[in-house]
């Protein structure tokens, strides 16, 4: 047991040093990481819900409503209502929020790119099947746990309610 939390423990802080790898690069760039990420996030050319946005990027939606107001008024992205949806809106950058995106993706995606091109050489293009399968395994197991946690938290609730009712005094 002790070599998989050590092995977990491995994975963990290497996914914490890619976390500040990219936090090194916006600073040196002057830029949040929430802007980064919402860029990212629209640089594929698509239409995202807000809601979309915040789950996928997990970025706080206060933090995102923010951003959002603050590129709507520079021109930066166009707001568009779904249809059949009462609240929510889409995102897209628009020519000027492109512009000026580019410069920090452009950084962005020349790092990944050579980083990628380094890995692949070396482990193989299954390192990314490898970590999309952790992610779903390690969501199913908090999953299963928060399942058992719930069951024991109901048991123990019954067993105290059982203990209040009238008639089943314990001794002192």
């Amino acid at each position: 047991m002790q070599n998989a939390r050590m092995r977990a423990r491995r994975l963990n802080l290497a996914l914490y040093y890619i976390d500040h790898v990219y936090y090194a690069n916006e600073q040196k760039n002057s830029i949040k990481d929430s802007e980064l990420c919402l860029m990212y996030a629209l640089d594929d050319g698509s239409a995202h819900s807000q809601k979309q946005i915040c789950q996928d990027w997990l970025i706080p939606k206060t933090t995102l409503n923010t951003i959002i107001k603050q590129w709507e008024q520079s021109g930066y992205l166009r707001l568009s209502a779904i249809p059949g949806k009462r609240r929510e809106l889409t995102v897209q950058l628009t020519d000027a929020g492109k512009a000026y995106a580019k410069p920090f993706l452009d950084v962005v995606y020349r790092a990944e790119d050579e980083a990628l091109r380094q890995t692949i050489e070396r482990y193989s293009e299954r390192f990314i099947e490898a970590m999309e399968y952790y992610g779903a395994a390690l969501r199913d197991s908090f999953e299963r746990e928060a399942t058992a946690a719930e069951r024991c938290q109901s048991a123990a609730a019954r067993r105290a309610k059982a203990a209040q009712s009238p008639g089943n005094h314990q001794p002192l």
